[in-house]
């Protein structure tokens, strides 16, 4: 080809054909494709750094046909050039060609491509990709002209028609932007028809989200490619409303039980909720199917019928229900079960012969099968029932629960991590807290795992959003055992482990440690059903039973019916049966094949096999095989527990009112992750969070100042002093009560230590140091309250017995607890004293599905101290929060007009809790306190009481219930104060 420009640099033909297909024959080969073929989609460059989608308002030109920069004079003549040479040169120009409507400076600002550079093929690909994204062009063509200047990019452009208006009509309740945001039409885009018709259904959602499921949107303008505007005529209609909500056919449960299981609810006061939207009454038949399949209703059918009224402003949400029978469990086998006997395992099931099938009392029955495998190790052991139908037998089914009962397994090594870039909290906190029930070596019972997770979970540390999550490894533990030096030894060769050795196993301070895929075929496996919640891969709703379509689906069985032991399960070429849907934190899949003790073999107190020796006592130098015939050795698992840290610092607001101290306000800081250690280093240790945080402390302080009663308190504690067991805690406080004669000021300070013995016992030791400072009575005063007037030094030493098994802390319904104390007064007040409170707690009766709970509550707290405690530690009672019918220290000994209290106290309750609602968030209660306080010990002026009230849960003000009580004294003293009605209310923010 004829050169246009001189060759300056004097290089041959053949170094600039090798350049050439060294360094820029992509150029060339991108140059071509574009100006032959459409350029690539923008799916397909969306992995370019400047291919993210840009919705940009397009320049309009004014004349419609911009002119051109850059483009040679028609004086000019352009002539063809050579590639080499144009790929040595820079640019002269870049130019635009094809548009009509856009300005080319508009354009220019998406092109990186300057004149006077060397172009590159990547530089060209990413200035196309920014002029699509622009979404002004249907094409975008790329080419090089060769002028006697020298060479000119020329983009070749085909516009878009340009969208010169959108508009709304008749939409009233949204506004006209949010529409326009939600469909992302502007003007000035590139006028697309599709997306207008796409733009129709958009805001007939938005409405149908809003409620107005009758909304109706006509596109008047922009249907046909000849227009330029949009225009969207919109007929919002009403919003509806579910006006009633009704069930038809339920015989088994009441309307107001069945409400609490759907999500489909009337609005409050015709104002708050009650929106409609018929994917929800669709669930709610799913969720009303698996409650009655959850109680053994397995052919329930139900449909869901919606009438509207009212012009369409309300709709009646009515379901039809046909129950069908109520299945029973005819027999129960088990098989699989070579460690564990089958009368043990069946010893104590809440699903027993003859019953109703209940989900709940199943969950609990396999939950109890597998707890006594966790008891030996066998963290891995599955209990799967699988149900029987019967055709000749109607209404019955039998349950067989097939068992893999693995191996034993001990605790390898536990790894932490702490999720975030920059985490504040040390993994010593998150290591203390598992280390009283992991130990690396020692038998891994499940007992133990739960006991950990659940300490860790009720730290209040982590995250609630994303909550701690415990990752069980099955591993050989080959590398846990001690070398095995004998030359010839093979690495496979069996050891024996029994559970009474120990190995020198430490603990790992790695944060992350990678296991490769177990023989298990899966990883990450979590072989024990925690008693707190914690994230799974597919979670399945506790208490629910995945739907399917009817015990058809289940596997049946004709003939005469198997006796008990002859019960078998499922084989593999029969119909798959579908999971009883218990907590799949319960049952394990896909493991590894169970491993059954050869016949003859018996089994040690871990459940591990042992191997007959029918040489013993025969040979006096015993077994000749020494430890050759040993059984399968245990495996190890791994613990990788994964915490993500959250918000532990809080400021919180609150406020109550109850019977006994009067109007009360609350102003609390507390950071649950403090580290008294850690004081800033700098200022932006402060701003980042780094200061005084990351050692798992607490640290709180609070003012509540009060109409009757004030406190205000800095406390610290130690959940894990000196790396131990031990907590220690440090609090001063300042303390102001207005009592009927007298007001009492208490300034001081309180050093406690706590262990935790075990899950439910507990022990604490106290040092409290305070001046009671008693002041403001009327003269003349008895003698004991005169002898107190001023200042004085208190000073004490207590130990507290703790055991707690209850299962809810605000409103027990199964369990009890107990505190037995002892204290004793020293320096200016020498004195012992005991104290012991107690509660028991019965459900008496339940619904099947473990709601509506008839509670019946006893308790009593009792004490006695010494003659020389000061009137101010006395015993007193009356009030909400001890005896109920009289006024608050309303019971106690007098010594003219004063109350003195007393030197004994014994104050019991009992108290029946019925639900009122379905919910369970309103319940009444009948009660009656009964008891006395007395100056010595003795039942001389015994009092009683009863009455009834009320307990609403209101879940935006916390967890406690608000309590209401009317009580009147059957049996009282003359000088007894009464008070009919008792309160107490509380809500913290």
């Amino acid at each position: 080809m004829k050169r246009v420009t001189d060759d300056t640099r004097r290089r041959s033909a053949w170094q600039r054909i090798a350049r050439f297909v060294a360094g820029f024959a992509g150029v060339a080969c991108s140059c071509v494709a574009l100006a032959q073929e459409p350029f690539p989609t923008m799916e397909a460059l969306s992995g370019n750094s400047r291919a993210a989608f840009v919705d940009r308002e397009a320049p309009l030109s004014q004349s419609g046909n911009a002119k051109l920069p850059g483009q040679v004079p028609s004086g000019i003549q352009q002539t063809e050039f050579s590639v080499e040479n144009l790929l040595d040169e820079p640019l002269v120009d870049v130019v635009i060609e094809g548009n009509k409507t856009i300005l080319p400076n508009a354009i220019m600002r998406y092109i990186e491509t300057r004149p006077g550079r060397v172009a590159s093929s990547r530089m060209i690909q990413q200035d196309v990709t920014a002029l699509y994204n622009t979404r002004w062009f249907l094409s975008v063509r790329p080419f090089y002209r060769q002028t006697e200047a020298g060479p000119v990019l020329v983009f070749e452009v085909v516009e878009r028609p340009i969208l010169r208006s959108v508009q709304f009509k008749g939409n009233k309740k949204v506004k006209s932007s949010e529409l326009q945001a939600h469909t992302g039409l502007r003007r000035g885009h590139g006028f697309d028809v599709a997306a207008n018709l796409e733009s129709v259904e958009r805001i007939k959602q938005l409405y149908r989200e809003k409620g107005y499921r009758f909304a109706e949107v006509i596109l008047e303008k922009g249907g046909s490619k000849d227009d330029r505007d949009a225009v969207f005529l919109i007929t919002e209609g009403p919003k509806v409303k579910i006006g009633d909500v009704n069930f038809y056919g339920n015989s088994f449960s009441r309307d107001g039980v069945l409400k609490t299981k759907i999500s489909s609810k009337t609005a409050i006061l015709w104002l708050i909720g009650g929106d409609y939207d018929p994917e929800i009454v669709r669930n709610d038949i799913l969720a009303l199917k698996q409650y009655y399949m959850n109680l053994g209703f397995f052919d329930v059918q139900i449909e869901a019928e919606e009438k509207f009224y009212d012009n369409n402003a309300k709709v009646a949400v009515n379901f039809k229900i046909e129950e069908g029978r109520r299945y029973r469990v005819r027999e129960i086998d088990v098989v699989g079960n070579e460690v564990i006997g089958t009368q043990r395992l069946l010893s104590d099931l809440k699903l027993s012969r003859k019953e109703y099938f209940n989900a709940r009392f199943l969950r609990e029955d396999v939950n109890e099968m597998k707890d006594q495998y966790d008891d030996l190790g066998r963290l891995f052991a599955t209990v799967e029932p699988t149900p029987r139908f019967l055709e000749d037998n109607p209404g019955w089914v039998d349950l067989v629960y097939q068992i893999d009962e693995d191996v034993p397994r001990y605790v390898g090594q536990i790894n932490i991590h702490i999720r975030g870039e920059n985490p504040h909290t040390k993994e010593d906190v998150v290591r203390l807290q598992a280390s009283r029930y992991l130990i690396p070596g020692t038998l891994a019972r499940g007992r133990d795992m739960r006991m950990a997770q659940a300490r860790i979970n009720g730290s209040g540390i982590w995250d609630r959003a994303d909550p701690p999550t415990f990752d069980i490894k099955p591993t050989s533990g080959r590398d846990y055992f001690p070398s095995i030096a004998t030359r010839g030894q093979s690495e496979d060769v069996t050891i024996e482990f029994t559970p009474r050795e120990r190995t020198s196993l430490q603990e790992t301070g790695a944060s992350t440690v990678q296991i490769p895929e177990s023989v298990f075929g899966h990883s990450g496996l979590t072989p024990f059903a925690s008693e707190t919640p914690k994230p799974v891969a597919n979670p399945t709703p506790v208490g629910e039973i995945p739907a399917w379509n009817g015990r058809d689906q289940w596997i049946q069985q004709s003939g005469p019916s198997a006796p008990p032991s002859q019960v078998q399960p499922t084989h593999s070429g029969e119909t798959s049966r579908p999971s009883l849907g218990l907590d799949p934190d319960m049952v394990f899949r896909g493991q590894s094949e169970p491993m059954l003790a050869p016949r003859g073999q018996s089994i040690n107190g871990y459940g591990q096999q042992v191997p007959q020796d029918y040489m013993q006592g025969v040979s006096p130098q015993g077994d000749p095989f020494g430890d050759a015939l040993s059984a399968q050795p245990p495996g190890f698992v791994d613990v990788n527990i994964d915490v993500t840290e959250g918000r532990t610092g809080r400021l919180m607001f609150g406020v109550g009112v109850n019977s006994d101290a009067g109007v009360v306000g609350s102003l609390v800081l507390q950071e649950d992750n403090f580290n008294i250690l850690r004081a800033p280093r700098s200022f932006a240790d402060i701003i980042n969070g780094q200061a005084w945080r990351g050692a798992g402390q607490s640290f709180r302080m609070e003012a509540v100042p009060g109409s009757q009663v004030s406190r205000y308190m800095v406390s610290w504690q130690d959940p894990f002093f000196l790396r131990t067991d031990f907590s220690l805690g440090v609090s001063g406080f300042y303390y102001n009560r207005f009592f009927r004669h007298w007001t009492e000021d208490r300034l001081g300070g309180r050093l406690s230590v706590g262990y935790v013995l075990n899950r439910y016992w507990s022990v604490n030791t106290a040092l409290r140091l305070e001046d009671v400072k008693v002041r403001d009575f009327v003269t003349p005063a008895p003698a004991d309250l005169e002898a107190v007037r001023g200042d004085n030094f208190l000073s004490t030493g207590s130990v507290t017995l703790s055991y707690d098994t209850r299962d809810n802390a605000f409103v027990p319904s199964r369990g009890n607890n107990l505190d037995v104390t002892y204290e004793q007064g020293f320096g200016e007040f020498n004195y012992p004293r005991f104290d012991v409170s107690a509660g028991q707690y019965f459900t008496v009766y339940e619904r099947p599905d473990g709601y509506g709970k008839h509670i019946l509550a006893i308790t009593s707290q009792s004490g006695w101290t010494g003659d020389g405690t000061p009137i101010f530690e006395r015993y007193y009672a009356g009030g909400y929060s001890s005896f109920r019918g009289f006024a608050f220290r309303g019971v106690t000994p007098y010594e003219g007009n004063v109350e003195v209290g007393g030197n004994f106290m014994a104050l019991g309750s009992v108290e029946y809790m019925i639900p009122i609602t379905a919910d369970d968030n309103i319940r009444t209660v009948l009660f009656s306190d009964f008891g006395t306080v007395e100056p010595d010990e003795g039942f001389d002026q015994f009092r009683a009481s009863a009455g009834f009230g009320f307990r609403l849960v209101i879940p935006a003000m916390g967890p406690a219930p608000l309590a209401f009580d009317f009580a009147w004294p059957i049996m009282k003293e003359e000088s007894d104060r009464t008070r009919v009605f008792s309160f107490y209310i509380g809500f913290t923010r």
